[in-house]
């Protein structure tokens, strides 16, 4: 089931212990904060085994200095809820994904990276961490 809030859009990946979301435009405080509910509510059974998060840019603005610190704390936050890797779907997201590198590099939390131009790309990845 998909569930959406603002520009964020957020569900879980049949068969595989992994959530994605996306966003269209800009995103605000409030919706990083809801998205953060989303992902640790979503992936609450997968916890001690670990997760993996998917997060699709492509269509997304860069964020406001406000937003980056919630996503800053997204990583950390996303850690202490067993997530063990975050890949990002960027596409062309140049920009973005300079910002989403420094959002990892600022929160100091232990979840490998990823960057990828396409979700199957993102997948196979995942499935090397995620078992």
């Amino acid at each position: 089931m998909k569930y959406s809030h603002g520009a964020q859009t957020v569900e879980t990946i049949a068969g595989k212990r992994a959530v994605k979301s996306g966003a269209v435009g800009a995103t605000t405080v409030e919706e990083i904060r809801w998205l953060v509910n989303q992902l640790t509510t979503l992936s609450g059974a997968w916890k001690a085994s670990g997760w993996a998060y998917i997060v699709d840019i492509t269509k997304m603005e860069p964020a406001a200095p406000e937003v980056s610190k919630e996503l800053v704390d997204l990583h950390k936050k996303l850690t202490a809820a067993g997530c063990k890797a975050m890949a990002f779907v960027e596409g062309g997201a140049f920009m973005l994904a300079a910002q989403a590198k420094e959002h990892q590099k600022q929160s100091n939390a232990a979840i490998q990276e990823g960057h990828f131009r396409t979700e199957a790309e993102a997948l196979a990845w995942i499935d090397t961490i995620i078992r």
